[in-house]
């Protein structure tokens, strides 16, 4: 009998530990995969045209972007060519699809519930907005009063410190960009040299725009390709979380602002009136 209950639990804990394992593996995948994204443009100009807006938009302006994660198990694709076209796909499946301003699900449309209708007239409904206008205003203040004290700017300085780094990681790690521009006038069009000169520092190996002088043309092409991982952007969030005056200050502005400021507020909008009058 013990033999029995000792084989049980054997299995039970192989199985706990088959199951963490994948956890594991799942959490690691998620967090620490990077998340590749490409993008592509390009605007079809050869000729230019003495008119400063001759492009067509439909025809004339391609751009498309690719964003794929955990080995192309999830995959967005936005495309335009003259329409828009934005699609999801989650283990080759598509889940949605958008196109030209209309959302386009596989699965139908799920059913609107029937709302009951407030019957408020118009000069109630203006008063209602306003309230709310309102409220909305005195929030937005008392949250800009709250950032600007002594933890509020410590407050700032961490964000600031804390959420920089994981966003320089969402530049692109290569990326060109060609072609000619023409601004109808060769005085503003050796601009476009004199700006490339500028920022060569920074462009350089990335950037071979070339001039046309008499004509106004925008022939270019671009493609960019980078990565980010989530862990980065956890990784910081949970430093600014953990910060003391980071909480202080979230603290503050989900309690609103209370009476006295709100008297306060109301003295400082008094004055400015006073003294515009």
């Amino acid at each position: 009998m013990a033999h029995i209950a000792l084989a049980v639990f054997r299995i039970l804990g192989f199985l706990i530990l088959i199951l963490l394992l994948i956890f594991l593996i799942f959490f690691a995948l998620v967090f620490f995969y990077p998340i590749s994204y490409s993008l592509l443009f390009s605007v079809n100009d050869p000729e230019g045209s003495s008119e400063i807006l001759h492009l067509d938009p439909e025809t004339d302006i391609y751009g498309e972007a690719k964003i794929r994660w955990l080995l192309g198990m999830v995959q967005v694709d936005a495309l335009y060519d003259g329409k828009g076209h934005v699609q999801i796909k989650i283990l080759g499946s598509r889940i949605m699809h958008w196109l030209s301003g209309f959302f386009k699900k596989d699965k139908g449309e799920p059913e609107k519930k029937p709302g009951k209708s407030e019957s408020l007239s118009f000069e109630e409904k203006v008063e209602k907005i306003l309230q709310r206008i309102e409220k909305i205003w005195n929030r937005l203040e008392y949250s800009i009063d709250v950032m600007y004290t002594d933890y509020g700017c410590r407050a700032r300085e961490t964000i600031i410190r804390r959420i920089v780094p994981p966003f320089m990681t969402l530049l692109p790690r290569e990326w060109g960009l060609t072609g000619v521009v023409g601004l109808g006038d060769p005085a503003r069009s050796a601009k476009v040299f004199s700006l490339q000169g500028f920022l060569y520092p920074y462009i350089a190996g990335h950037v071979a725009v070339g001039t046309e002088y008499e004509l106004y043309r925008y022939d270019l092409k671009g493609a960019a390709r980078g990565s980010v991982r989530i862990c980065s952007f956890v990784h910081a969030s949970m430093r600014i979380l953990l910060d003391r005056d980071v909480r202080h200050v979230l603290k503050m502005v989900l309690r609103g602002p209370g009476p006295s400021h709100i008297k306060g507020m109301k003295k400082r909008k008094d004055k400015i009136n006073h003294k515009a009058a």
